[in-house]
Protein backbone atom coordinates (compact mmCIF):
# COMPACT_ATOMS: atom_id res chain seq x y z
CA UNK A 1 0.00 0.00 0.00
CA UNK A 2 0.86 3.59 -0.77
CA UNK A 3 0.78 5.28 1.49
CA UNK A 4 -0.89 9.31 1.25
CA UNK A 5 0.14 10.61 4.44
CA UNK A 6 2.04 10.44 7.83
CA UNK A 7 0.81 7.53 9.74
CA UNK A 8 1.19 6.58 13.64
CA UNK A 9 -0.02 3.89 16.12
CA UNK A 10 -0.02 4.18 19.26
CA UNK A 11 -0.48 0.42 20.69
CA UNK A 12 -0.81 1.21 24.51
CA UNK A 13 -0.17 -0.88 26.35
CA UNK A 14 -3.11 -0.76 28.52
CA UNK A 15 -2.73 1.75 32.18
CA UNK A 16 -0.53 4.19 30.61
CA UNK A 17 -2.00 6.95 30.45
CA UNK A 18 -4.03 5.99 27.10
CA UNK A 19 -7.34 8.03 27.53
CA UNK A 20 -4.95 10.95 28.28
CA UNK A 21 -3.49 10.57 24.74
CA UNK A 22 -6.63 9.46 22.64
CA UNK A 23 -8.32 12.23 23.60
CA UNK A 24 -5.71 14.92 22.21
CA UNK A 25 -5.53 13.01 19.26
CA UNK A 26 -9.33 12.59 18.94
CA UNK A 27 -9.27 16.90 19.27
CA UNK A 28 -6.38 18.22 17.70
CA UNK A 29 -6.11 20.48 14.43
CA UNK A 30 -3.47 18.51 12.48
CA UNK A 31 -4.63 14.62 13.34
CA UNK A 32 -7.18 12.95 11.19
CA UNK A 33 -7.84 10.65 13.98
CA UNK A 34 -9.49 6.92 12.92
CA UNK A 35 -11.88 5.90 15.78
CA UNK A 36 -11.02 3.17 18.54
CA UNK A 37 -13.76 1.00 17.51
CA UNK A 38 -12.65 1.09 13.94
CA UNK A 39 -9.03 0.39 14.83
CA UNK A 40 -10.14 -2.33 16.62
CA UNK A 41 -12.84 -3.92 14.05
CA UNK A 42 -9.63 -3.54 11.54
CA UNK A 43 -6.86 -5.46 13.19
CA UNK A 44 -8.04 -7.62 16.22
CA UNK A 45 -10.33 -10.68 15.67
CA UNK A 46 -9.62 -13.95 13.61
CA UNK A 47 -11.48 -13.20 10.41
CA UNK A 48 -9.01 -10.63 8.27
CA UNK A 49 -8.76 -9.71 4.95
CA UNK A 50 -6.06 -7.41 4.86
CA UNK A 51 -5.93 -7.40 0.79
CA UNK A 52 -8.49 -4.86 1.03
CA UNK A 53 -6.14 -2.01 2.39
CA UNK A 54 -7.71 -0.59 5.84
CA UNK A 55 -8.44 2.79 5.98
CA UNK A 56 -6.91 3.97 2.38
CA UNK A 57 -10.23 6.29 2.19
CA UNK A 58 -8.87 7.70 5.34
CA UNK A 59 -5.70 8.26 4.61
CA UNK A 60 -6.48 9.85 1.35
CA UNK A 61 -8.64 12.04 3.56
CA UNK A 62 -5.78 12.93 5.97
CA UNK A 63 -3.68 13.98 2.93
CA UNK A 64 -5.91 15.95 1.43
CA UNK A 65 -6.17 18.39 4.41
CA UNK A 66 -2.18 17.85 5.24
CA UNK A 67 -3.21 16.15 8.81
CA UNK A 68 -1.32 13.00 10.10
CA UNK A 69 -3.20 9.88 10.38
CA UNK A 70 -3.14 8.46 14.09
CA UNK A 71 -4.62 5.46 15.27
CA UNK A 72 -4.61 4.54 18.61
CA UNK A 73 -5.89 1.43 20.74
CA UNK A 74 -4.17 -0.36 24.16
CA UNK A 75 -5.51 -3.77 22.85
CA UNK A 76 -3.23 -3.84 19.96
CA UNK A 77 -0.57 -4.41 21.84
CA UNK A 78 -2.58 -7.86 23.26
CA UNK A 79 -4.98 -8.43 25.85
CA UNK A 80 -3.49 -8.71 29.52
CA UNK A 81 -5.67 -11.07 30.83
CA UNK A 82 -5.40 -13.42 27.98
CA UNK A 83 -1.40 -12.96 27.98
CA UNK A 84 -0.98 -11.31 24.81
CA UNK A 85 -1.57 -14.25 22.60
CA UNK A 86 -2.52 -12.49 19.17
CA UNK A 87 0.59 -9.56 20.17
CA UNK A 88 2.76 -10.91 17.13
CA UNK A 89 -0.47 -11.71 14.83
CA UNK A 90 -1.26 -8.12 15.46
CA UNK A 91 1.95 -6.37 14.72
CA UNK A 92 2.17 -8.22 11.40
CA UNK A 93 -0.82 -7.01 10.46
CA UNK A 94 -0.31 -3.19 11.20
CA UNK A 95 2.88 -3.97 8.84
CA UNK A 96 1.37 -5.07 6.29
CA UNK A 97 -1.30 -2.76 6.25
CA UNK A 98 0.94 0.15 6.84
CA UNK A 99 4.84 -0.23 6.71
CA UNK A 100 5.71 2.73 6.64
CA UNK A 101 3.99 3.93 10.19
CA UNK A 102 5.89 5.10 13.31
CA UNK A 103 4.91 3.40 16.45
CA UNK A 104 4.39 4.83 19.82
CA UNK A 105 4.49 2.34 23.13
CA UNK A 106 4.00 3.46 26.59
CA UNK A 107 5.09 1.08 28.87
CA UNK A 108 4.71 1.40 32.82
CA UNK A 109 6.95 -0.25 35.49
CA UNK A 110 5.80 -3.95 36.17
CA UNK A 111 4.42 -4.09 39.63
CA UNK A 112 2.85 -0.65 39.77
CA UNK A 113 1.16 -1.96 36.46
CA UNK A 114 -0.13 -5.39 37.78
CA UNK A 115 -1.62 -3.44 40.41
CA UNK A 116 -3.57 -0.98 38.23
CA UNK A 117 -4.45 -3.79 35.86
CA UNK A 118 -5.77 -5.85 38.54
CA UNK A 119 -8.19 -3.45 39.12
CA UNK A 120 -9.27 -3.24 35.51
CA UNK A 121 -9.38 -6.73 35.53
CA UNK A 122 -11.98 -6.88 38.06
CA UNK A 123 -14.19 -4.12 36.31
CA UNK A 124 -13.53 -5.77 33.07
CA UNK A 125 -15.68 -8.88 34.31
CA UNK A 126 -12.61 -11.04 36.02
CA UNK A 127 -13.30 -13.39 38.83
CA UNK A 128 -9.67 -14.60 40.31
CA UNK A 129 -7.78 -13.55 43.08
CA UNK A 130 -4.88 -11.66 42.29
CA UNK A 131 -2.46 -14.27 43.27
CA UNK A 132 -4.25 -16.78 41.33
CA UNK A 133 -4.23 -14.35 38.23
CA UNK A 134 -0.49 -14.26 38.87
CA UNK A 135 -0.63 -17.77 38.54
CA UNK A 136 -0.94 -19.54 35.73
CA UNK A 137 -2.31 -22.93 36.81
CA UNK A 138 -0.98 -25.47 33.88
CA UNK A 139 1.60 -23.21 31.94
CA UNK A 140 2.73 -26.54 29.99
CA UNK A 141 -0.92 -27.08 28.76
CA UNK A 142 -2.04 -23.80 27.29
CA UNK A 143 -5.59 -25.05 26.84
CA UNK A 144 -6.92 -21.27 27.15
CA UNK A 145 -4.87 -18.23 26.98
CA UNK A 146 -4.15 -16.57 30.23
CA UNK A 147 -2.05 -13.78 31.71
CA UNK A 148 1.79 -14.20 31.75
CA UNK A 149 4.82 -12.57 33.32
CA UNK A 150 6.20 -11.87 29.93
CA UNK A 151 3.57 -10.24 28.68
CA UNK A 152 5.44 -7.02 30.45
CA UNK A 153 8.60 -7.87 28.87
CA UNK A 154 9.36 -4.86 27.26
CA UNK A 155 12.05 -5.83 25.66
CA UNK A 156 10.36 -8.40 23.65
CA UNK A 157 7.45 -5.99 22.80
CA UNK A 158 9.85 -2.98 21.52
CA UNK A 159 12.29 -5.48 19.34
CA UNK A 160 8.87 -6.53 17.62
CA UNK A 161 8.00 -3.26 16.39
CA UNK A 162 11.13 -2.61 15.57
CA UNK A 163 12.02 -5.80 13.55
CA UNK A 164 8.88 -5.13 11.77
CA UNK A 165 9.35 -0.86 11.01
CA UNK A 166 12.55 -0.42 11.99
CA UNK A 167 14.44 1.32 15.19
CA UNK A 168 14.10 4.94 13.98
CA UNK A 169 10.03 4.28 13.59
CA UNK A 170 9.10 3.34 16.90
CA UNK A 171 9.33 5.40 20.05
CA UNK A 172 9.20 3.68 23.07
CA UNK A 173 8.79 5.93 26.23
CA UNK A 174 8.40 5.24 30.31
CA UNK A 175 4.46 6.31 31.44
CA UNK A 176 6.65 7.10 34.68
CA UNK A 177 8.53 10.34 32.33
CA UNK A 178 4.74 11.61 31.74
CA UNK A 179 3.99 11.40 35.45
CA UNK A 180 7.30 12.81 36.68
CA UNK A 181 8.39 15.23 33.72
CA UNK A 182 5.28 16.05 31.60
CA UNK A 183 7.02 18.43 29.54
CA UNK A 184 9.72 15.89 28.78
CA UNK A 185 7.60 13.28 27.85
CA UNK A 186 5.54 15.78 26.00
CA UNK A 187 8.92 17.34 23.85
CA UNK A 188 9.95 13.71 23.08
CA UNK A 189 6.35 13.26 21.63
CA UNK A 190 6.34 16.48 19.85
CA UNK A 191 9.60 15.28 18.52
CA UNK A 192 8.37 12.43 17.36
CA UNK A 193 5.28 13.06 15.64
CA UNK A 194 6.89 16.15 14.11
CA UNK A 195 4.61 18.82 15.21
CA UNK A 196 3.15 20.24 18.47
CA UNK A 197 0.64 18.00 20.27
CA UNK A 198 -0.32 20.49 22.68
CA UNK A 199 -0.48 17.72 25.42
CA UNK A 200 -2.27 18.95 28.47
CA UNK A 201 -1.14 17.54 31.85
CA UNK A 202 -4.59 15.82 32.90
CA UNK A 203 -5.55 12.62 34.90
CA UNK A 204 -8.54 11.13 33.08
CA UNK A 205 -8.76 8.10 35.05
CA UNK A 206 -9.14 8.16 38.83
CA UNK A 207 -8.56 4.75 40.92
CA UNK A 208 -11.15 2.98 41.85
CA UNK A 209 -12.08 2.45 45.91
CA UNK A 210 -11.36 -1.01 46.67
CA UNK A 211 -12.86 -2.40 48.51
CA UNK A 212 -16.84 -2.55 46.49
CA UNK A 213 -13.98 -4.00 43.48
CA UNK A 214 -13.91 -6.77 45.71
CA UNK A 215 -17.11 -6.88 46.55
CA UNK A 216 -17.28 -6.76 42.26
CA UNK A 217 -14.83 -9.88 41.53
CA UNK A 218 -16.79 -12.06 43.84
CA UNK A 219 -19.86 -11.44 42.39
CA UNK A 220 -18.49 -11.80 39.07
CA UNK A 221 -16.82 -15.34 39.99
CA UNK A 222 -20.73 -16.44 40.98
CA UNK A 223 -23.71 -14.57 38.87
CA UNK A 224 -21.76 -12.67 36.71
CA UNK A 225 -22.08 -13.17 32.92
CA UNK A 226 -19.29 -12.06 31.34
CA UNK A 227 -16.40 -13.01 28.72
CA UNK A 228 -13.74 -13.15 31.63
CA UNK A 229 -16.74 -15.00 34.01
CA UNK A 230 -19.25 -16.42 31.98
CA UNK A 231 -21.82 -18.56 33.21
CA UNK A 232 -23.89 -16.52 35.35
CA UNK A 233 -26.89 -14.50 34.42
CA UNK A 234 -26.01 -11.12 35.46
CA UNK A 235 -24.74 -8.90 32.74
CA UNK A 236 -21.20 -6.97 33.45
CA UNK A 237 -23.16 -3.71 32.56
CA UNK A 238 -25.45 -4.47 36.08
CA UNK A 239 -21.99 -5.03 37.74
CA UNK A 240 -20.45 -2.23 36.76
CA UNK A 241 -23.12 0.03 37.71
CA UNK A 242 -23.73 -1.60 41.46
CA UNK A 243 -19.96 -1.25 41.76
CA UNK A 244 -20.38 2.29 40.68
CA UNK A 245 -22.74 2.97 43.56
CA UNK A 246 -21.15 1.55 46.10
CA UNK A 247 -17.59 3.38 45.59
CA UNK A 248 -19.79 6.41 45.61
CA UNK A 249 -20.97 5.88 49.21
CA UNK A 250 -19.16 7.24 52.29
CA UNK A 251 -16.53 5.17 53.85
CA UNK A 252 -16.01 3.67 50.49
CA UNK A 253 -12.08 4.31 50.38
CA UNK A 254 -11.67 3.36 54.31
CA UNK A 255 -9.82 -0.14 53.31
CA UNK A 256 -7.98 1.12 50.29
CA UNK A 257 -4.46 1.23 52.26
CA UNK A 258 -4.42 -1.82 53.63
CA UNK A 259 -5.90 -4.02 50.66
CA UNK A 260 -3.10 -2.13 48.52
CA UNK A 261 -0.63 -3.18 50.92
CA UNK A 262 -1.66 -6.17 50.81
CA UNK A 263 -1.74 -6.37 46.95
CA UNK A 264 2.11 -4.77 46.89
CA UNK A 265 2.97 -7.79 49.23
CA UNK A 266 2.07 -10.28 46.59
CA UNK A 267 3.13 -8.94 43.59
CA UNK A 268 6.48 -8.42 44.75
CA UNK A 269 6.65 -11.66 45.90
CA UNK A 270 5.26 -13.47 42.36
CA UNK A 271 7.37 -11.24 40.77
CA UNK A 272 10.45 -11.32 42.17
CA UNK A 273 13.91 -10.36 39.80
CA UNK A 274 11.88 -11.55 37.31
CA UNK A 275 12.05 -8.60 34.79
CA UNK A 276 15.63 -7.33 35.75
CA UNK A 277 17.26 -8.88 32.99
CA UNK A 278 14.75 -7.95 30.31
CA UNK A 279 14.67 -4.21 31.76
CA UNK A 280 18.11 -4.34 31.89
CA UNK A 281 18.29 -4.98 27.57
CA UNK A 282 15.27 -2.26 27.32
CA UNK A 283 17.60 0.19 29.00
CA UNK A 284 20.11 0.01 25.91
CA UNK A 285 17.34 -0.76 23.28
CA UNK A 286 15.85 2.37 23.67
CA UNK A 287 18.80 4.50 25.19
CA UNK A 288 17.24 5.92 28.52
CA UNK A 289 18.25 4.89 32.02
CA UNK A 290 15.02 3.04 33.71
CA UNK A 291 16.50 2.73 37.54
CA UNK A 292 15.15 6.87 38.04
CA UNK A 293 11.80 5.40 37.52
CA UNK A 294 11.79 2.56 40.00
CA UNK A 295 12.74 -0.27 37.28
CA UNK A 296 14.81 -2.02 39.58
CA UNK A 297 14.68 -2.69 42.92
Amino acid sequence: MTQSAPTFIHIGIHKTGSSTLQHKFRTHASIYYVERADVRNAFIGHSMNLEDHPFQAEAERAADQSKALVMSHERLSGYPASGGFDRELIAGRLAKAFPDAKILVVFREQSRWIKSFYQQYVADGGSLKLREFLTNPQPQIYKLPAFELDYLNYYQLVSLYQGHFGADNVLALPFELMVKDFDAFSHRLNDFFGFDLELVNEVTNRARPLMPLLFMRFVNGTIGNTQLSPGGFVPLGYLKLATKLLGAMPGARAMDKRISARFDRVIAEKIEGHYDESNKELEALIGMDLKQYGYFR
